[in-house]
């Protein structure tokens, strides 16, 4: 195997380079350490304890869509009393143009976060001001809830993921940790708390203007807003000690850490992958254990026009039957009978159908009764699902009413309803799972259909227009990133009870194939999962960091399938199975050149189960070894 280093970074385009490794300042001021990445102040630590998530100004116009912030005149000024960092933002889009101004002031004790914005136009907003993300590992913490007219109220982070605002009428926030206090207090706006995780967010977020007022609001040229957040901190230890603490974690997370990896017994099985069928379902190539193409047919403009039905509904069955997949059909009417007489002809060979109301998104409980019998009488004799066409935080906002009788429950996930810096998408994996082991609690041990899974959302379910807006494609869709995050996102999903996930479209922007039917790293993904559905997924031992990996026992041996969320070459030490040998392993990159982003070779230890996996940036692939023979189990 060559000895030659990885190469760096794929070569990318300046917009998906700016994106996926975006210039990053460290600020350090005595106790306190934090990141400026971009438009937010990340990861405000104390003592090397994470405190923030992040501290951000947010511009939302009338259909919630953030403008895109754009951030110059970055200035850093450091003495002996602390740091200031200043910086300017744009907002630019969607009709908003809007200029901002933030400023944090790090002392020994103190964080403040300022920020002054105008318009620079009329426009119609649902918010603007400051956002702090608050890190999920808070859930469970006790906290004490100050209001604007005095009083208090002890409360919790939520557990569970909360439906509703867990926090309300906050002007300032109290908690303590590994023996420091911490005073969160706001200006300018009465706060409150909404638990992210509904939308994969990995945070909990306190915002500005409590959603119980009136929104969206007129915002004329010039109008002004002013804010700030005070972060104090407390402790009994010693300065000094504080201080070194700091150093030291500071010290630690810069120096290079060994990853290491251990693969053991069966922990689940590969679910049945779907992909969405688009409008061209025919481009994409055979994917052999392709389990459903997912249709999506809205009624035009909510007055049950469904005459382009037919026309795809007949694409989608011939494309589903040249891979051997179903139909998983998705109906957005406030006509349930009426489609289910539109769709009679292709039911029979559907293998799961739900509808959802074009204003709330949901399986209607009313409606449902005559929906299930006219579905039963037209030869349906599939899985007919009830839950909702957006977010997790609609099925959790309206469990009560969602049909108890449903054969599963569905919901979709998209990691950037909220933010779309690369390291909130990446952050959003482990909320993933999260999010499903909430969908299978509230439907009490029916199975859990997951997707489409998008970069971007398909539609704006939030909208105030009431107009159902054309799917946005992001431009890291056709890269090996996609595939990584593909990788991490099939791997925090793959549980007991979820019974399959559909990703993405079939081809186009949106898709895992061009237009030429060839497929980009994440259809070559997918292509390759597919066909190992039901097949055993062995457990991994390791904190792994920015590496997913996902070894499948198949019946020609044992297959890892490996992915790097990060911008820098990872090496991974891995303990193979007994029985399992590292000599003779065969490499594939999805999208890139396999010998310049992964290997697999032998360490030099003597033990024939060790290997070593190293990965390039940004990458994903897979590694298999041929004619494994695992022991029979016990």
């Amino acid at each position: 195997m060559s000895s030659q280093p990885l190469t760096g970074p794929p070569k990318l385009s300046p917009s998906v380079q700016a994106r996926l490794a975006p210039p990053v300042r460290l600020l350090s001021a005595g106790p306190w350490t934090a990141r400026l990445v971009g438009d937010e102040l990340a990861h405000v630590s104390y003592a090397g304890r994470e405190v923030l998530r992040a501290v951000k100004a947010v511009v939302r116009d009338h259909n919630w869509r953030t403008p895109k912030p754009s951030v110059r005149n970055v200035e850093i000024k450091q003495d002996d009393d602390g740091l200031q960092a200043r910086w300017a933002v744009a907002f630019a889009g969607y009709g908003v143009e809007y200029d901002g101004q933030l400023t944090a002031e790090f002392t020994p004790a103190t964080v403040e976060i300022s920020f002054e914005g105008a318009a620079a136009q009329a426009f119609r907003s649902n918010r603007i001001g400051l956002v702090v993300l608050h890190p999920p590992a808070e859930a469970g913490r006790e906290i004490t809830v100050e209001h604007p007219g005095g009083g208090s109220t002890a409360a919790q982070f939520p557990h569970d993921i909360s439906p509703h605002q867990p926090f309300t009428d906050i002007a300032a926030l109290e908690w303590a940790d590994a023996g420091t206090a911490f005073r969160l207090s706001f200006t300018g706006d009465v706060f409150e708390t909404e638990d992210q995780r509904n939308w994969t967010d990995a945070s909990f977020k306190t915002y500005s203007t409590p959603l119980s007022l009136p929104f969206p609001v007129a915002v004329a040229a010039g109008d002004t807003v002013r804010q700030s957040v005070l972060l104090e901190a407390a402790t009994l230890e010693p300065q000094e000690a504080v201080e070194a603490a700091a150093v030291a974690a500071r010290v630690a997370s810069s120096l290079p850490t060994a990853v290491s990896a251990r693969i053991g017994a069966e922990a689940g099985r590969v679910p049945a992958l779907a992909v969405g069928a688009g409008s061209q379902p025919g481009v994409l190539p055979e994917i052999p254990g392709l389990d459903a193409l997912v249709v999506e047919l809205v009624d035009e403009e909510n007055d049950a026009d469904r005459s382009l039905w037919t026309a795809r509904l007949a694409a989608a069955a011939a494309a589903a039957s040249i891979h051997g997949a179903g139909l998983d059909i998705r109906a957005v009417t406030a006509d349930p009978v009426g489609a289910v007489a539109d769709l009679a002809p292709y039911l029979p060979q559907a293998k799961r159908l739900a509808v959802f109301h074009p204003d709330t998104h949901i399986t209607e409980p009313d409606s449902w009764p005559a929906l299930k019998e006219s579905a039963h009488a037209a030869g349906f004799g599939g899985s007919l699902l009830a839950g909702t066409r957006a977010h997790f935080t609609e099925l959790n906002r309206e469990s009560s009413r969602t049909p108890s009788d449903s054969d599963a429950l569905t919901f979709s996930i998209t990691p950037q309803m909220h933010s779309t810096e690369a390291a909130h998408v990446i952050d959003s994996v482990p909320m993933q799972r999260l999010v499903a082991q909430n969908a299978l609690r509230l439907g009490g041990g029916r199975p859990v259909h997951v997707g489409p899974v998008t970069l971007l959302p398909r539609f704006n379910a939030v909208a105030t227009s009431g107009i159902e807006s054309e799917a946005e494609a992001d431009e890291l869709q056709g890269e090996p990133f996609t595939a990584a995050w593909t990788l991490a996102s099939i791997n925090a999903l793959t549980m007991d009870g979820v019974a399959s996930v559909s990703y993405f479209e079939a081809s186009g922007p949106t898709g895992i194939s061009g237009a030429d039917g060839q497929l980009n790293p994440a259809g070559e993904l997918l292509k390759e999962l597919a066909g190992l559905r039901d097949s055993v997924v062995l457990s991994v031992d390791a904190d792994a960091g920015p590496v997913t990996l996902y070894p499948v026992r198949s019946r020609a041996g044992l297959v890892i399938f490996a992915g790097n969320l990060s911008g820098s070459p990872v090496v991974v030490d891995v303990r193979l199975p007994d029985g399992v040998s590292a000599s003779g392993a065969v490499c594939a990159a999805f999208g890139q050149e396999t010998p310049a982003v992964i290997r697999f070779s032998t360490n030099n230890d003597g033990d024939p189960a060790a290997g070593r996996l190293t990965l390039g940036p940004w990458s994903a692939g897979v590694v298999r070894f041929p004619g494994t023979k695992f022991p029979a189990p016990n």
